[in-house]
């Protein structure tokens, strides 16, 4: 299976590419993040409060434990963690908070860009988190 490490403040973060069905099936739960965010009054609206809010919906857990499920960090003393073992994520997160939703989002791009058409693909591949926060203000 491919596999990719980020590099997220002084930590490796290393993803590994899940089986196309069992990603296929996360990357439709993901559809539910966008419900109620557009709204459409003679133009199209997109509401990222709606989508904010959405982040606490039960697919989206799924989706972080299936990114988890996936993913194994080494701290800055070399220590590594089984993300999907929750004891140990709770021992790495309550560490690197501030690394937790750069993670995500690294996590998202890695499993779900391959199902984006190569235009879209290409462009989202290279926004950050700073970007996203940009755009939303």
């Amino acid at each position: 299976m491919q596999s990719e490490d980020k590099i997220i403040g002084n930590c490796t973060y290393s993803f590994r590419k899940a089986n196309f069905m069992v990603a296929r099936t996360e990357a439709f739960k993901l559809t539910a993040l966008l419900k109620g965010c557009f709204a459409s009054e003679g133009k199209t609206d997109f509401d990222i409060g709606q989508l904010l809010s959405n982040l606490n919906s039960q697919e989206m857990n799924e989706v972080e434990k299936f990114i988890a499920q996936h993913t194994v960090v080494t701290d800055e003393n070399g220590k590594k963690f089984l993300l999907q073992k929750d004891n140990e994520a709770e021992s790495f997160f309550n560490e690197h908070r501030d690394q937790y939703l750069q993670f995500l989002f690294e996590g998202l791009k890695f499993h779900f860009l391959g199902f984006l058409p190569n235009g879209l693909a290409s462009k989202v591949s290279t926004l950050s988190l700073d970007n996203l926060a940009d755009l939303a203000m």
